[in-house]
């Protein structure tokens, strides 16, 4: 990892230029730095600093039908399928809101393995008790139940039952590839909060900037230790 800078630097653009600097889809920080004039190291301190006023507010729980999975990014080994404990692998949980064929708003967090404990903090932070949770038949849901009723568990059919959920997934991996070759694990969380930020204002397009910048300004100051030090 680059130095960080010793003096504050200031981007100039508009809000037309924040609005393009956030719908491309290949906005890393090489890119960045070369377009702006500044440090690589610059261009990633800042967005970092979006990436952070992205984080979902956690105050609106994703309701009705959701159906929750969970994905690898890396490449698997040979002898390593399924839910393996390979340590190059990150391994993440999703849920996704299912609305009559169509998908409404989602979120997923990085997580340590496929527990009950690893997999409840989604549950408990972006899914609302009353509704109706549909997971493959893994074990590591059954603890869960207990607190989310209406769980109800279904075989994948090797993801067949779950089109919409997996398409959201290839649709996610996908857009990280177009941002990084590689993503350090510490730093997925972000990625993952910028990418549901944009999936869940899709209807919301007109408004979408200006309220990131209003969240931005708000937001308390960050310096380069904390966001080292708040990244997971």
């Amino acid at each position: 990892m680059p130095r960080p800078p010793k003096k504050i630097i200031h981007f100039h653009f508009s809000l037309e230029d924040f609005k393009q600097l956030l719908e491309k889809k290949e906005a890393n920080s090489i890119w960045l730095a070369e377009k702006y004039g500044v440090k690589q190291m610059t261009a990633w301190y800042f967005r970092q600093k979006a990436q952070m006023s992205m984080k979902s507010s956690e105050k609106f729980p994703l309701e009705k039908e959701v159906h929750v999975g969970e994905f690898e990014i890396g490449t698997p080994k040979k002898g390593e399928p399924g839910r393996s404990h390979s340590e190059g692998k990150i391994r993440v949980v999703i849920a996704l809101e299912h609305r009559a064929g169509k998908p409404g708003r989602g979120y997923a967090k990085v997580i340590e393995d496929y527990s009950a404990r690893s997999l409840r903090p989604i549950f408990d932070t972006h899914i609302s008790t009353d509704a109706s949770v549909v997971t493959d038949g893994w074990s590591g849901y059954k603890l869960l139940k207990e607190n989310f009723p209406k769980l109800e568990q279904r075989l994948s059919d090797k993801g067949q039952n779950f089109t919409m959920l997996h398409l959201q997934i290839r649709n996610f991996k996908n857009w990280l590839r177009g941002v990084h070759s590689y993503c350090n694990r510490e730093y997925l969380n972000r990625y993952i909060d910028e990418y549901f930020y944009r999936f869940n204002r899709l209807n919301f397009r007109d408004t979408i900037f200006e309220k990131l910048l209003t969240r931005m300004v708000q937001h308390k100051p960050v310096t380069y230790k904390s966001i080292r030090c708040s990244a997971t």
